[in-house]
């Protein structure tokens, strides 16, 4: 008797993307397709319904309202997904995609749980490779990523520090950083100082500097 194939969902709000996926993991016998979502909410309510033996999870997928991420603390709604799968079908395992090779958004999605990371870059044989390895209990990352986090610092930075600098990087303003991640201005100003005392910079373009330098923002 043939051996069922794998159960595979995917998660991606690009339909052009999910549809390219879905054609490609449909032309191997081994593999099936048992679902498609396009926001957090249809991935949670369609992962526990079919309880697939892996889901592929776009990082930067947004929520029902259409954002990619919570203000305050910049966590993926990627890694959400992964959270809650984790809790309510806990025997799928997640394959994080990513448009990116963020190491901070690596560190976020395994310590939800994920058990691989690649980037859209990833060749469709790779991917495949991938998808079964993850169902195997094999942990995959992207392989330049994998060493960029092997050769960077610890970050010492906080989610919210790390979120701030980003902005910083944008060259908002303290007002502007305030009103985007829903803080006051204070709290902003407290997440810049600490950065900057523990980076060890003389002011926050230079504490931006040397976070993107060593792979923390």
């Amino acid at each position: 008797m043939p051996a069922r194939p794998l159960s595979v969902l995917i998660a991606e709000d690009h339909s052009l993307i999910r549809n390219a996926l879905e054609l490609l993991l449909s032309g191997y016998p081994d593999l099936e397709v048992v679902g498609t979502a396009a926001n957090v909410e249809e991935t949670v309510s369609v992962g526990t319904l079919v309880r697939p033996q892996v889901a592929l999870v776009d990082l930067q997928m947004p929520g029902a309202a259409g954002h990619a991420g919570n203000a305050e603390d910049e966590v993926p709604n990627g890694v959400r997904v992964v959270a809650a799968l984790a809790r309510l079908s806990p025997e799928t395992r997640c394959l994080i995609l990513s448009a990116y090779r963020e190491p901070e958004a690596l560190r976020a999605a395994l310590n939800a749980g994920a058990r691989g990371y690649l980037v859209k870059d990833t060749s469709p044989a790779k991917l495949v490779i991938a998808i079964k390895q993850v169902a195997a209990g094999d942990l995959v990352i992207d392989d330049k990523l994998a060493a960029r986090i092997a050769l960077a610092k610890p970050c010492p930075l906080t989610r919210q520090e790390v979120a701030v600098l980003r902005h910083a990087r944008d060259f908002l303003t303290v007002a502007e950083i305030a009103r985007t991640m829903r803080l006051s201005g204070g709290t902003v100003r407290n997440y810049l100082t600490r950065a900057i005392q523990k980076t060890g910079a003389r002011n926050r373009h230079e504490a931006v500097r040397i976070a993107a330098a060593n792979d923390w923002l």
